[in-house]
Formats: C-alpha cells, sequence, structure tokens
C-alpha cells in the first residue's frame, strides 16, 4: 500500500498540490483524474520521487519516502514499475533489449536469466516473435504492450502508469486497460494511474480520486463516480458526451 498523508507542493508561489491524503491499495487500479492542470501529474511525480514535497509524507508501507536513504530508495526503485506516456522506448534497442533494460542496472543475472525473464514479460503481454524488432517497426498498441513487458521485468509491487492510453484508439484503449487490469489483479500489484480517458476510469476504475484545482475533492470507484453529486465532478464526466447520456440516463 501507498499512503499519501497532507501533501503540499508549489512553484513559484504557486501551490499546485493542496493537502492531499490519500491510500492506494494493492491489486487494484488507483486511477488519479482531473483536467489538464489539476495537479495529477505533479501528484504522480511526487509518488515516484521525480519531485519533492513542500510537505507531507509518502509511506511506501510502513516505510517513510522522505526518510530513506540512498541504499533505501534504491532498493524501492526495483520494486518500481513505470510505464510513461509515450511508452519511452529506446529505438537504438531491440523490443527484447529494451525490455532487458531495467534488469541489467538493477539485477545480477546473467546475459540468459534476463533474456528468459523478458521472453516471459514479452508473452505476458501477448507480444510474441517481435523479439528483435525495432520499435518504429511497431504499431502503438504494440509499444505499450512492450513498455508494460519492460514496467513489469523486475517483477515490481508497485506500477505506474502515465496516460497509458494516451495516442491509441478506442478499441486498443480497451485492450491495454484490460491488460493493465489482469496484470494488476494476477500479480497483486499496487497500481496507480494518471488518466483523463473516461473509458478507462468506467472500465477499470477500482478506486478513483479526483482532483481539482490541486485539491483532492472526491474519492469512489467506477461505479458511484456515475451517481455522484460532486458539481466538478459532473462537470469533468459531462465533458464526455457519451458520459453525459449515461448520466442522464442513470
Amino acid at each position: 500500500m501507498i499512503k499519501v498523508e497532507h501533501l503540499y507542493k508549489s512553484f513559484d508561489g504557486k501551490t499546485i498540490l493542496n493537502d492531499i491524503s490519500v491510500d492506494y491499495e494493492p491489486g487494484k487500479c488507483n486511477m488519479i483524474i482531473g483536467a489538464s492542470g489539476s495537479g495529477k501529474t505533479v501528484l504522480l511525480k511526487n509518488l515516484i520521487g521525480l519531485l519533492e514535497p513542500d510537505s507531507g509524507e509518502i509511506c511506501y508501507g510502513d516505510r517513510k519516502l522522505s526518510q530513506m536513504d540512498y541504499n533505501e530508495k534504491k532498493a524501492l526503485r526495483q520494486n518500481i514499475g513505470i510505464l510513461f506516456q509515450g511508452s519511452a522506448l529506446f529505438d537504438f534497442a531491440t523490443v527484447i533489449e529494451n525490455v532487458m533494460f531495467p534488469m541489467e542496472f538493477f539485477t545480477d543475472w546473467s546475459e540468459a536469466q534476463r533474456r528468459e525473464r523478458a521472453q516471459y514479460c514479452l508473452e505476458k503481454v501477448n507480444v510474441i516473435g517481435s523479439d528483435n524488432k525495432y520499435p518504429n517497426e511497431l504499431s502503438g498498441g504494440m509499444q505499450k504492450r512492450v513498455g508494460i513487458a519492460r514496467a513489469i521485468a523486475l517483477n515490481p509491487e508497485y506500477l505506474f502508469c502515465d496516460e497509458p492510453n494516451s495516442g491509441l484508439d478506442p478499441y486498443t484503449s480497451i485492450l491495454i486497460d484490460r491488460l493493465i487490469y489482469d496484470l494488476t489483479k494476477e500479480f497483486n500489484m499496487t497500481t496507480v494511474i494518471n488518466t483523463h480517458d473516461m473509458n478507462s476510469i468506467l472500465e477499470i476504475g477500482d478506486k478513483i480520486g479526483f482532483i481539482n484545482k490541486g485539491s483532492l475533492i472526491w474519492q469512489g470507484d467506477r461505479h458511484s463516480i456515475l451517481k455522484t453529486d460532486c458539481k466538478e465532478l459532473l462537470d469533468f464526466v459531462c465533458a464526455n458526451t457519451l458520459a453525459r447520456n449515461i448520466i442522464e440516463g442513470r
């Protein structure tokens, strides 16, 4: 579990995160949602240590991130997988080399062991027969799958996904959502997803936190989101015409 307690973050005197407190639970797709500029990306960067909060605490289990030394943070990073918005695959490396990349830094496994693990992860995301292809030879959806395979290469306890469906067509987005959901359940990962994709929210949102102007003003799941009386959340949801029709017909 990840526990966030009274988190504040400002830039140039402007408050971006205002007293955020939330728990992210294992075995669930925990979603951070909100309009562009709401603070959800800043929250995600604080969670993975790319930014430091002005005040407040982030706890991984019973360990406070702010109190970890270098070696403790390095050990934590081995338990974290990240799926970046644009997949962030290395163009100069093949598919299997991309998946093997984190193992080269965080393990002392042999070449054969790293390759075996990479092939296992690629099979898990249903990428077969593409080991020696380069990212530019793959579709956007296949690149995302390879990105997920790399993210789970070290069998992480925590998985962070930044706009996983960005740039994908609706059908492929559904496949990626289902893949992330199934892997979360299978490996009991604490998965945190930053998204504004209503289809994803309604499909796999086990726990959802809505951020508005830097404040967490609503929490619930994909079922309760359609019954909310929170005006700001309704405005966000109803920006999607299909969602508006669902709500008006409830």
